[in-house]
């Protein structure tokens, strides 16, 4: 295990998060993988998400926000069998949710989703954004019994070579692999708290993570401007491990950045930081960030999954990027 905490390229972890802006609509979301009875028990993910708009008035100098929407999730798998969800639970509940049971939690789900339940990625919804995680929590939730038995997990397949730029062909992390070495298991640092005490309601309620647990926590903050007819989309992602302690390491943090236009719901830009990743090939991937110029929201799923693919992209980056694809639903909701 490398003592490694942060590689050439990254800046470190965030502290805090920046204030609500009034005017602004903020979307939160976490989902943590847990294992309640042990670290051959079922993987189970527990999801919540909710949307929060800020009222305009600047003379509200506390900015309360109203409540737009709140989501969660609960699903079940299978993660030493055929990892196959064996249960899915969702509040609000949807008509067609319970068709996933049974399909594979990681390749193939999220085709299984569109499938059974189109409008929930279509329109952008929490329930949506809940579910689209499934996949890459259950792949990243083995790094977490590897973490506490030091051992890999049975069953696990690693990622192939190329396919995103920290597991390219003769990399860093491909050569370890190969020579037989824990390539993913780079100690983080330290996870700073992202909670704000000045504003209690800048984030969503999350309970303390189990040891041995993942937890992955994103935000969305859509501001109008700076230009006129267009909005500015600020966004977080965090992937920690808890330790046995209770402290928390950072496995992956990218912070991204994209202006918007209003009338065409084309992005005029994009840029993405990366905080923390886990080996040394990994931060060349956040210039792929500025393919999606000129892309639409509408279909921007799609886009990702077609172009932002091989050892230039990090799939992580992709999955934050895919959450850009919810702004034609948070748009409307500026005050």
């Amino acid at each position: 295990m490398t003592s490694v905490l942060l590689w050439p390229g990254t800046v470190g972890p965030s502290a805090g998060t920046p204030p609500r802006i009034p005017g602004s609509v903020r979307r939160t979301s976490s989902v943590d993988a847990l294992r309640p009875d042990g670290l051959e028990g079922p993987l189970i993910l527990v999801g919540r998400a909710r949307d929060i708009r800020t009222t305009a008035d600047r003379r509200t100098t506390d900015s309360d926000p109203e409540l737009v929407a709140e989501a969660s999730t609960r699903v079940a798998i299978d993660y030493f069998g055929q990892r196959l969800v064996t249960a899915v639970s969702c509040e609000p509940a949807t008509a067609g949710t319970d068709t996933l049971v049974g399909t594979r939690a990681g390749s193939g789900f999220r085709t299984a989703l569109d499938r059974a339940v189109p409008q929930l990625t279509a329109d952008g919804t929490l329930l949506g954004l809940l579910l689209d995680e499934v996949p890459v929590v259950t792949l990243i939730s083995g790094s977490a019994i590897a973490r506490v038995s030091g051992k890999r997990p049975r069953n696990t397949i690693m990622p192939p070579t190329d396919v995103c730029a920290g597991w390219k062909a003769g990399g860093v992390m491909d050569v370890s692999q190969r020579e037989g070495r824990f390539a993913l298991l780079g100690i983080g640092p330290s996870a700073p708290a992202l909670e704000d005490a000045t504003d209690p309601l800048g984030w969503h309620t999350m309970p303390d993570l189990p040891p041995g647990s993942i937890r992955r926590r994103r935000r969305i903050d859509v501001v109008p401007g700076p230009q006129h007819g267009a909005v500015t989309v600020e966004g977080l992602f965090r992937d920690t491990f808890c330790e046995a302690d209770g402290t928390q390491k950072v496995i992956h943090e990218y912070a991204v950045r994209a202006t918007v236009d209003l009338a065409t719901g084309t992005i005029r830009s994009t840029s993405a930081t990366p905080h923390v990743l886990p080996g040394p090939d990994c931060p060349v991937a956040a210039a792929s960030a500025s393919r999606l110029v000129g892309q639409g929201l509408l279909g921007l799923r799609d886009v990702l999954r077609a172009d932002l693919a091989g050892p230039t992209t990090c799939t992580h980056l992709t999955d934050q990027l895919r959450a850009l694809a919810d702004m034609h639903a948070l748009i409307p909701l500026l005050p």
